[in-house]
This record gives C-alpha cells, sequence and structure tokens, in this order.
C-alpha cells in the first residue's frame, strides 16, 4: 500500500485541502491513523496537535469533508485531497476557507472572504472547538 511509502516527520504528515473548484480549504496533518481511518470511510480525518487526537471533519460543526482524490507529491511527504466540502465552509472561524487574509505590503492583514456561519452558534460559543 502507499501509505507505506509515505514520510511522517515526528509521526505526522502535511495535508493540503481544497474543494471541487480548486479553492484551498485549509492545511492540517495527519498521523498515519487519520489517514487510514479517512482513506477506510471516505471522509477526512486529522490529527490535532493541540488535543493530541483524531478527529473527523465535521463531527462538532456537521461541515464534514468527503474525499473525492486523494494526491502525494514527489517526496512522498505530503498529501492533497480534493473533497466535497458539506455545509457553507471549512473554517472554525465561520469562512469558507481557512486563508481568508492576505498579508499587505506594510506587514499587517487583510480580511479578503466574508464570513459564511457564525461560529459561536455552530460550535456553541467555542469557536476553537473544531
Amino acid at each position: 500500500m502507499f501509505a507505506s511509502k509515505l514520510v511522517f516527520e515526528k509521526g505526522l504528515i502535511p495535508v493540503v485541502v481544497r474543494n471541487v473548484d480548486g479553492d484551498i480549504l485549509m492545511l492540517a496533518f495527519m498521523n498515519r491513523n487519520a489517514l487510514l481511518k479517512t482513506l477506510a470511510t471516505g471522509f477526512m480525518h486529522y490529527y490535532s496537535r493541540v488535543r493530541k487526537k483524531i478527529w473527523m471533519k465535521g463531527e462538532t460543526s456537521g461541515f464534514g469533508q468527503k474525499v473525492l482524490e486523494v494526491r502525494v507529491n514527489c517526496e512522498n511527504n505530503s498529501l492533497l485531497f480534493t473533497v466535497k466540502q458539506e455545509g457553507p465552509g471549512a473554517c472554525h472561524k465561520g469562512y469558507k476557507t481557512c486563508f481568508y487574509r492576505r498579508i499587505l505590503k506594510s506587514g499587517g492583514l487583510s480580511r479578503v472572504e466574508k464570513k459564511v456561519f457564525n461560529p459561536r452558534r455552530v460550535y456553541k460559543g467555542n469557536s476553537v472547538s473544531e
């Protein structure tokens, strides 16, 4: 199986997640078990470095990600998933994508996306729960 050829640095591999339109939704990490759960179920599972556990995207919000395609890079050390995003967005802050800010030449940040859902309602007041 291809998973045995993957390079998991410190037990993790970075994964880029995009929707069917090609928009990058998020960057996250998987350990081997999260990858195997993802492949077995067809829904995205990640490894939380903060919580030190595997979690399924959408387990709190209901905004899951159905796997459509998996690609591996040339060095076998990162993955690219194309998913069907359920619900209005992937970002736990209320945006379609986690990349909703642009870095300005001044060094500041500018929001370039609008919120598509209220994270306090979705996560019951805890916008970092997922």
